[in-house]
C-alpha cells in the first residue's frame, strides 16, 4: 500500500543542480548510501525485474539523474536517523519540467506523522532553495489524491482538483484558478492550499 508522497516540480535540471540537490539532502539527513552497507541502489523499472534493487556507484547514479529522458528513473535515499528507513525517489520529465516524487510509503499511517515530517521538512527547504526554477510542490500524506493527475494541475493543465492533498504550492495564477482566494496562503512567490498546517514545518 502506498501512503502518499511529496512531489517537487522544477525546471533547470542541470548537472550542478543535481549535485546540489543530492548534497543538500545529505546534509539534511537523506543520503544515497545505506548507513550500514554503504550500498547505493536504484530500482529496476524493467517489466521482468520491476522493483528489484540495482547496485550503482555514486557517479553512475548522478549521471542517470542528470541524463533523465522520457523514461522514469527510480532510486533510494536512506535516512541517517534510522538505517531501515528509506525514501524512494522517482524522477520523471514532463517537457521542460522535472518531477521529483519522494515516496512516503514505509512511514505508515497517522502514528508515523513524525517520520513523514523528517522527509517533508527538508523537501520544503529544497523547494524554497530552488528559486526561480521552482514550478510547484504537492504533499499527499496518505495517498487519496494519487488518482488525480496532479502533474497536469501543477503545470497549468485543465484537470480539476477533485481531491485536495494536504498541501499544494502553486503559481498564483494556477492557485487562484483552482481555489477560493480566502483558502490560500503565501509561500514565497507562490500561493498554497495547506489543509494540514504543513508549512509550519518550513519555519
Amino acid at each position: 500500500m502506498t501512503y502518499g508522497s511529496v512531489r517537487l516540480y522544477r525546471r533547470d535540471w542541470s548537472p550542478e543542480q543535481v549535485h546540489r540537490r543530492v548534497d543538500s539532502l545529505a546534509a539534511a539527513g537523506m543520503v544515497l548510501g545505506h548507513l550500514r552497507t554503504g550500498r547505493i541502489t536504484a530500482l529496476s523499472g524493467e517489466w521482468e525485474t520491476c522493483g528489484e534493487q540495482v547496485e550503482m556507484d555514486r557517479e553512475s547514479l548522478l549521471a542517470a539523474m542528470i541524463g533523465l529522458d522520457e523514461k522514469q528513473f527510480t532510486f533510494q535515499y536512506w535516512m541517517t536517523g534510522d538505517e531501515d528507513a528509506d525514501v524512494t525517489c522517482t524522477l520523471t520529465r514532463l517537457g521542460d519540467v522535472v518531477v521529483e516524487d519522494y515516496d512516503l510509503d514505509g512511514f505508515g499511517g497517522p502514528v508515523y506523522r513524525k517520520g513523514q515530517d523528517t522527509v517533508i521538512r527538508p523537501l520544503l527547504a529544497e523547494f524554497r532553495a530552488t528559486g526561480p526554477s521552482a514550478v510547484g510542490l504537492v504533499v499527499d500524506r496518505w495517498g487519496p489524491a494519487l488518482d488525480t493527475d496532479l502533474d497536469d494541475i501543477v503545470t497549468g493543465g485543465p484537470t480539476p482538483v477533485t481531491v485536495v492533498p494536504e498541501l499544494m504550492v502553486l503559481r498564483p495564477d494556477i492557485a487562484r484558478r483552482n481555489f477560493e482566494p480566502g483558502r490560500l496562503v503565501p509561500f514565497g512567490s507562490f500561493l498554497a492550499r495547506d489543509t494540514d498546517e504543513i508549512l509550519a514545518l518550513a519555519r
